[in-house]
C-alpha cells in the first residue's frame, strides 16, 4: 500500500496535482468527494467533476470513511488492485467533529480508524487536505476544540504517509519534524 499526502493552501493546484497522479496508477480508481452538496461547494464540486474522468468511480462521502471501504471490498475480493483519491479532508473531518456530538477523544480514534481502514483495503491511497504546513505544528489549546480535534486526527493520519507533498513549497517526508 503507498499512501501520498497532498497538502496546500486554497487554490494552489493541490487537487489538479493529485489528480495527475491518480491517473498514473494502475487498478480501479476510486474518488472519494467529501465537499456537501451546499451553495457553498457546488462551483468546486462541478469542478472537480467535469475535470475527473468518467472511468473514475465516485464515491460521495459526508458520513464515514466505512463507506468508501465497504463499497471497495468487492472489487478487492476480485483480486482487483485499487486507488483512492480522498480530496476535501479537513471538510470532511470538520463535519464528522460538528455532526457527532462527542467526547474529543471517541471522535479522534473513531475518524482514525476508519482512516486505517481505508488503508488497508487500498493499494494506492492519495489524499488531499487544504492545510497549511505550519499550522499543523502550531500550538493549539484544547479551548478551541474543533482545531484540536481536527489537528490532531490530522496529524496521526499523515504519520501514516509513505510521502507528503506541501503543493507549492516543497516535498517533505512525513517524518520532517516541521509539521509536527
Amino acid at each position: 500500500m503507498v499512501v501520498l499526502w497532498i497538502l496546500g493552501e486554497g487554490k494552489s493546484g493541490k487537487s489538479e496535482l493529485a489528480e495527475a497522479i491518480f491517473s498514473l496508477l494502475p487498478g480501479e480508481k476510486f474518488y472519494i468527494g467529501t465537499l456537501p452538496r451546499t451553495d457553498k461547494w457546488m462551483e468546486t464540486i462541478r469542478k472537480h467533476a467535469k475535470r475527473r474522468p468518467k472511468e473514475w468511480k465516485l464515491i460521495e462521502n459526508e458520513d464515514s470513511l466505512n463507506n468508501a471501504t465497504n463499497i471497495i471490498r468487492k472489487y478487492k475480493y476480485k483480486g482487483k488492485k485499487v486507488a483512492f483519491l480522498l480530496d476535501g479532508w479537513g471538510v470532511y473531518v470538520e463535519r464528522r467533529i460538528l455532526k457527532n456530538n462527542v467526547h474529543t477523544e471517541k471522535i479522534i480514534k473513531e475518524v482514525y480508524t476508519e482512516y486505517q481502514q481505508l488503508m488497508k483495503i487500498s493499494n494506492y491511497l492519495i489524499v488531499v487536505a487544504h492545510i497549511s504546513l505550519y499550522s499543523l505544528k502550531s500550538s493549539v489549546h484544547k479551548g478551541d476544540k474543533i482545531s484540536y480535534i481536527a489537528k490532531t486526527i490530522t496529524r496521526h493520519c499523515i504519520a501514516k504517509a509513505e510521502k507528503i507533498i506541501y503543493h507549492g513549497l516543497e516535498n517533505i517526508s512525513h517524518k520532517d519534524r516541521r509539521i509536527y
